[in-house]
């Protein structure tokens, strides 16, 4: 099964930072892009089905909604940082659909990054989103870019559609003949695709639509409600505290 991390799939500069040892991470996806650091060792990586190994010093920024798996064993060890697109918003523009592979930074670069980046807390706001254009900088200079589309067309086609039509009442059907799948066949590669129940997986993208609105204060919880295709006021407090335990006006008062 394919885990959706929907911790890890918050705007508003959401950033986690870790650093990983002996560490086993099954296949996954987020909003947020990650950045994985070799930082000793070997760390074994996948990313949407594409098995390859992170060597000490190497990196590979992985974008979002990309299904990717990671492994540290003995005493290897990795920097991970998981951070919404606003960071670099410039970037995600041009770049959120292009897998990217691993690369290597030149040396003066990453001296600047180990000091400030790869470090166990995020640094400054403005220092933060310095040092992420620069592994930007470095990827598209030193990495080789492939589309996120060849590479996994269905799960990209299906995550665009869904985000594209979200406040819209979507059945697995109505998608399924906007992509001209037969219903049964596209039930068949959704299951293994995402490994979850199709209105369970809407629901996720909904609640992070309704999260990122959310943060804004002065809009209407009702008219956030209609723009996340939640349908009524009492759907979306159910659904949004079947997700986080609180109810979407509990969730804004703690922003």
């Amino acid at each position: 099964m394919i885990e959706h991390q929907i911790t890890n799939s918050y705007g508003n500069y959401n950033s986690n930072t870790f650093i990983y040892k002996d560490l086993d991470y099954t296949p996954h996806f987020h909003g947020n892009y990650e950045l994985i650091y070799a930082l000793r060792g070997d760390i074994e990586i996948s990313t949407n089905g594409v098995f390859d190994t992170l060597h000490q010093g190497e990196m590979i920024l992985v974008s979002p909604y990309t299904v990717h798996s990671l492994k540290a064993q003995g005493e290897d060890e990795m920097w991970v940082s998981v951070f919404s697109p606003d960071f670099i918003s410039s970037f995600d523009e041009k770049n959120r659909n292009i897998n990217y592979s691993k690369f290597r930074c030149d040396n003066e670069v990453e001296e600047i990054l180990k000091k400030f980046l790869f470090v166990k807390k995020a640094p400054e706001h403005f220092l933060h989103i310095s040092c992420l254009y620069l592994v930007c900088n470095e990827c598209v200079k030193h990495a080789v870019p492939a589309d996120s589309r060849a590479n996994n067309e269905f799960r990209y086609r299906v995550i665009e559609l869904i985000s594209a039509n979200i406040d819209c009442e979507l059945s697995m059907k109505q998608v399924a003949d906007a992509l001209g799948y037969e219903y049964h066949y596209f039930s068949a590669l959704f299951n293994e695709g995402f490994g979850m129940n199709f209105k369970a997986f809407v629901n996720l993208f909904r609640f992070e639509k309704a999260c990122r609105l959310l943060c804004d204060k002065r809009a209407d919880i009702t008219k956030i409600c209609g723009e996340c295709g939640f349908g009524s006021i009492r759907n979306f407090n159910r659904v949004f505290k079947s997700i986080s335990g609180r109810t979407p006006g509990e969730y804004r008062a703690e922003q």
